[in-house]
C-alpha cells in the first residue's frame, strides 16, 4: 500500500501554516507574512493551532526551531508553555530559539516543528544534559533517531576562544550521542548557526575538519571528496540566547543490523562535494525505509561545480540557481519542488525578499513552505542561500 502524503496550507492575516503528514510524521512550518504583525499575538494563534493539533492525535513533537529576535524569545517561551499547558501538552521538551531577522520586518520570523506520531512500538524520551532537555530519541524500523537542541558547548567559558568553543560544541554532541547509546558516525544532519560568520567561517571550518578526522569521517587523502561519508550541513549566521560563538542541532540515526532504515549521502549534479573548497558536509542526506524517502538538502547557495560564487551582486540570479541546484539534487531521487515539506530561506539584504517572492511565483512554487529571515552567507558576494526536507512516497 502507497504512502498517502497530505500538504495543507492554512492562511491567516499575519501568518501561513504549512502542514505535511505522512503515516507517522507530521512536519510543520509557520511563516510571519505581515511586517506590522503583532509577534505576541501571531505565536499565541500558532502555538494554539500546533496544540491543537497535537492534541486530538499522537503525535508528540521531536524538533522545534524558531526565529526572532533575540529579546522576544522569552515573551515566546511563556507564550508556548501557557499554550501547551492548557491543552495538556509536555512543556519540559528542547527547542532552539535562532535571532532571526524577519524578512517582513517583524520581530518573530517564524518556526519549523516535526512530530512523531507516538504508538506501543514508537517509543519518544527525552535526552537530558544535567537536569535541560537537550533532545529527543525515538525508535523506528530497527533504528534509534535522535535529535539534539542548541547544542554549544555547555559550561563553556565564555571567554574561550571562539574556536576553543566551538570544538567543545562538537564533543558535547559526541558526548550526548553517546551517553544516548549512539556516536557521532551516526550523524546524518547538522544546522549550525555562527555569530559574525564572515568573520571567521574559514577558522569555524578548520574546527569541524579536526573534530571530523577524530570522529572517523576523514583521513583517507585517496578517496574523492564526493565518496566520503559527511553528514549534511547548513553553516549560517545565527547569534543565539545564550551568546555563544556558535551552536548546532544534531539529528542522528544509529540503525541495527535488521533496521530497515536505509541512510546515505548524494552530491547531485549541479554542485561538487564542498569538501573540496575546505567544508565538510555533504549536498544531501538520504533517510529512507519501505515506504518514504526523506531527502534533507543541505544549506544551498550560487556556487559552481569548482566551488566559486557566481552571479555577483544579482540577487535574482542568485536564486534562481540556487534553486535549480535543489531541484536536480530532488529530480535525482525522484522528487520535485513540490514535494518541499520544511524550507529555511536566508536573505542577506531584506530589500531583495520581494525579488524571491517573485523568483519563486516564476518558477511555480508560490506556496514554499519557508521561515525567510536576513542573514549572512558564509561570503561576502553572497545574497542567498536555503536549506530544505522533501518527504516523497517510495514508488
Amino acid at each position: 500500500m502507497e504512502l498517502m502524503i497530505n500538504r495543507m496550507i492554512e492562511t491567516y492575516p499575519t501568518h501561513k501554516i504549512f502542514i505535511t503528514t505522512a503515516q507517522n510524521q507530521l512536519f510543520l512550518t509557520a511563516s510571519i507574512t505581515e511586517h506590522d504583525a503583532d509577534p505576541s499575538q501571531s505565536v499565541e494563534q500558532i502555538y494554539d493551532r500546533i496544540a491543537q493539533l497535537l492534541s486530538v492525535s499522537s503525535y508528540q513533537i521531536v524538533q522545534e526551531r524558531c526565529f526572532g529576535d533575540i529579546e522576544f524569545q522569552m515573551q515566546l517561551t511563556e507564550i508556548r508553555a501557557r499554550t501547551f499547558q492548557k491543552y495538556a501538552i509536555e512543556t519540559n521538551t528542547p527547542i532552539t530559539y535562532i535571532e532571526g531577522k524577519s524578512c517582513s520586518g517583524a520581530h518573530f520570523a517564524g518556526m519549523q516543528m516535526r512530530a512523531i506520531h507516538s504508538t506501543p512500538e514508537i517509543q519518544i524520551r527525552t535526552i537530558l544534559d544535567q537536569g535541560i532537555p537537550k533532545g529527543r530519541a525515538w525508535n523506528l524500523n530497527g533504528a534509534t533517531f535522535f535529535m539534539l537542541h542548541s547544542v554549544n558547548g555547555g559550561d563553556t567559558s565564555n571567554h574561550a576562544s571562539r574556536t576553543s568553543q566551538t570544538e567543545t560544541m562538537f564533543h558535547q554532541a559526541e558526548n550526548l550521542l553517546r551517553t544516548a547509546g549512539a556516536t557521532y558516525q551516526d550523524v546524518v544532519r547538522t544546522w549550525i548557526y555562527l555569530s559574525d560568520i564572515l568573520d571567521w567561517y574559514g577558522e569555524f571550518n578548520t574546527v569541524r575538519n579536526r573534530c571530523y578526522v577524530d570522529y572517523g569521517f576523514l583521513g583517507d587523502s585517496k578517496v574523492q571528496a564526493e565518496q566520503i561519508y559527511l553528514p549534511a550541513s547548513t553553516g549560517i549566521e545565527g547569534n543565539n540566547p545564550s551568546g555563544r560563538p556558535a551552536t548546532m542541532d544534531v539529528f542522528a540515526i544509529h540503525r541495527s543490523d535488521q533496521s530497515a532504515t536505509i541512510v546515505r549521502a548524494i552530491s547531485g549534479t549541479k554542485q561538487r562535494s564542498p569538501f573540496r573548497y575546505g567544508s565538510a558536509f555533504s549536498r544531501a542526506m538520504i533517510v529512507e525505509d519501505s515506504s518514504s524517502k526523506l531527502i534533507l538538502v543541505s544549506g544551498t547557495a550560487s556556487i559552481d561545480e569548482q566551488g566559486k560564487s557566481m552571479h555577483a551582486g544579482d540577487s535574482a540570479a542568485q536564486i534562481h540557481q540556487s534553486l535549480k541546484v535543489v531541484a536536480a539534487l530532488a529530480e535525482g531521487e525522484g522528487a520535485t519542488l513540490q514535494d518541499l515539506c520544511e524550507v529555511t530561506v536566508f536573505i542577506k539584504r531584506k530589500e531583495d525578499f520581494p525579488v524571491f517572492q517573485k523568483v519563486i511565483e516564476q518558477v511555480g512554487i508560490p506556496n514554499i513552505p519557508s521561515v525567510n529571515v536576513v542573514a549572512d552567507v558564509c561570503r561576502e558576494e553572497l545574497l542567498f542561500e536555503l536549506d530544505a526536507v522533501f518527504i516523497i512516497a517510495k514508488k
